[in-house]
């Protein structure tokens, strides 16, 4: 929310603040990432309401887009309010600085490493390929959230999105099978 900001940290070697909740967590699954021979840099952490108001406008800008979605009704970027990065529980990882971010990223070793290894420091790959009609978001092989360690296997084992597992804690929700 505008109003609400989180205790929001930088971490050391990077520029990428987040929220101190996930500053260790975060930076083991960094430093285990390099360990394995990759090269990792950590970016669009936390921004504020004002922040996220200029990357709406600026991606929309460059995008020729004015709501923020693509042609195929995906956000691209959300509008300042309804991002995750407000949160500071999320951030772009990538294996160097891109001025542009999109789906080759997850021909990178180092998404491969993280997508194969998130979940054991409770960060998930917050918009998958195969869930774009759910979360209404772009394939972003880029975008991690941390959920913690439990939720994060439960998501990644039943194959859940966020939003699927929120849904599972709606009195009207079905088991999962």
């Amino acid at each position: 929310a505008q109003d609400f900001p989180p205790n929001v940290i930088t971490v050391s070697d990077s520029q990428c603040p987040i929220d101190s909740r996930i500053a260790e967590p975060l930076m083991a699954m960094a430093q285990a990432c390099k360990d394995a021979g990759n090269s990792v840099y950590l970016s669009s952490g936390y921004r504020s309401y004002s922040e996220q108001s200029a990357n709406f406008t600026r991606v929309c800008n460059n995008n020729g887009v004015a709501d923020g979605k693509d042609a195929n009704g995906f956000y691209i970027t959300m509008p300042a309010g309804a991002s995750e990065h407000q949160t500071g529980l999320a951030c772009d990882i990538t294996d160097r600085y891109y001025e542009i971010k999109n789906a080759s990223l997850e021909n990178t070793a180092t998404f491969q490493w993280l997508k194969a290894n998130c979940t054991d420091y409770g960060f998930i790959l917050r918009f998958p390929q195969d869930k774009q009609d759910i979360t209404g978001v772009m394939y972003e092989p880029f975008h991690f959230r941390y959920v913690g360690v439990e939720v994060a296997k439960y998501m990644t084992e039943n194959n859940l999105c966020l939003e699927e597992f929120v849904a599972l804690y709606r009195p009207d929700a079905a088991p999962v099978a």
